[in-house]
């Protein structure tokens, strides 16, 4: 008996089940940015000065350890559920914030807020991937991110003209919940379009461990992690410990260096577009961490009036950055593990995220602004030379047909 035909993924980048993956992940992650003036409110209500970065971290190891453990047992048909759980998960954490002050409590609530995350993050990865056209994975990831990214930048604006019309920063933490109906609203459609989504050969969850441990040791997939989380390094190092090298170089205005930088990374990931897809994946890491080492450099050797340019210059390296990254993992994985994968994937940004300020603080203490810009310029260099090795294990024949798809696709 002749083996059935597995059916083609969706050829429509801007489907139902994209776009609105896109604005349920955005809602997720607002939920998350709302609790960016969090230690400030910590310490009003009197949390020992000890436990409030504790308390604040409490939530992203949370969803990294998840996302390491969970991942493999989350699958395309458990997604909606997963979601679902995770809205409802947020919800009462997100409302909770209005009792709760004792500081175990609070550890409760952020652990709370943690899992939410994960569940509606992991859930909703495990969606896209099936709802990405493979060629155009570079392109699908670049506007996923922009979503990100808005959250990132819209949230902490709007919550600083809200709260002082509120009784406290907890109030703004519920009232942010509200968020979530929108979200509950898409997850139940597309919940109800999963079959269409299920036939694109993702796993659903149930995968032996013989092939996860073979998924994990595939040499693309471990140095895809590592590229990753050495990304996020960068970027999360640069976010949190910026503000020294500006005293340091008198820069007045923090925001200006980071409204060009995020404008920039922006603009690239929805103008480029399709370029993401035609360019070389490879070759495009490979100048994205070099534009990094680079502006690591400048930002060390500039003054305070070149420091906005040095903003774009960092722009241009992160911008492309991440659509190339994710594209390629997205490019290596057969289709039953693109879902985990993404999420393994979503492990290595929280991995980053810890590891960038951590190590990135404890450089600046030891050796200064100007050692930890060394420091970071060494390892964009080692992430670009690692970005390399990719070229040599790509199978010849996706190579070849990506190039010719690229000669092949109008301008």
């Amino acid at each position: 008996m002749a083996a059935p035909t597995r059916a083609e993924p969706p050829r429509r980048l801007l489907s139902f089940e994209f776009v609105g993956l896109c604005l349920v992940a955005f809602l997720a992650v607002c939920n998350v940015t709302v609790f960016y003036n969090l230690f400030g409110y910590l310490a009003a209500i009197g949390v020992p000065a000890g436990l409030r970065g504790v308390l604040v971290g409490t939530a992203a190891l949370t969803a990294m350890v998840l996302y390491l453990v969970a991942s493999p047992f989350l699958g395309v048909r458990r997604a909606p559920a997963a979601m679902l759980v995770g809205i409802a998960v947020l919800a009462a954490s997100g409302l909770s914030y209005l009792a709760v002050h004792a500081p175990l409590g609070l550890l409760a609530l952020r652990v709370l807020n943690g899992v939410g995350h994960f569940l509606m993050g992991a859930g909703a990865t495990a969606l896209l991937v099936t709802a990405i056209p493979p060629e155009r994975s570079g392109q699908a990831f670049g506007i996923y991110s922009v979503a990100i990214l808005l959250a990132y930048g819209l949230v902490p604006t709007v919550m600083d003209a809200l709260v002082p019309h509120l009784p406290g920063p907890a109030h703004g933490y519920a009232v942010a919940t509200l968020s979530l109906v929108p979200a509950l609203a898409i997850v139940l459609a597309i919940r109800r379009r999963l079959p269409a989504l299920a036939r694109g050969g993702a796993a659903d969850g149930r995968l032996p461990w013989p092939e996860l441990r073979g998924n994990l040791a595939a040499p693309p997939v471990a140095l895809l992690l590592l590229l990753n989380t050495l990304y996020f390094a960068n970027w999360s190092g640069l976010f949190f410990l910026f503000k020294g090298f500006a005293l340091e170089k008198g820069v007045g205005n923090v925001g200006t260096f980071f409204a060009v930088l995020t404008g920039l990374m922006i603009a690239i990931r929805l103008l480029a577009g399709r370029l993401f897809d035609r360019m070389d994946k490879v070759l495009l890491m490979v100048a994205s961490f070099l534009t990094i080492a680079a502006a690591h450099l400048a930002l060390a050797a500039a003054s305070a009036r070149f420091v906005p340019l040095v903003g774009a210059l960092f722009g241009l390296g992160l911008g492309a950055g991440y659509p190339a990254i994710n594209g390629l993992m997205f490019d290596f994985s057969p289709p039953r593990l693109r879902p985990l994968n993404a999420n393994l994937m979503l492990f290595a940004v929280q991995g980053g995220s810890f590891l960038g300020p951590s190590l990135g603080g404890a450089l600046v203490a030891r050796r200064g602004p100007r050692g930890y810009a060394a420091a970071s310029v060494a390892l964009a260099l080692a992430a670009a030379a690692v970005s390399a090795l990719l070229a040599r294990l790509r199978p010849a024949e996706r190579s070849a047909s990506a190039a010719a798809r690229r000669k092949e696709e109008p301008a």
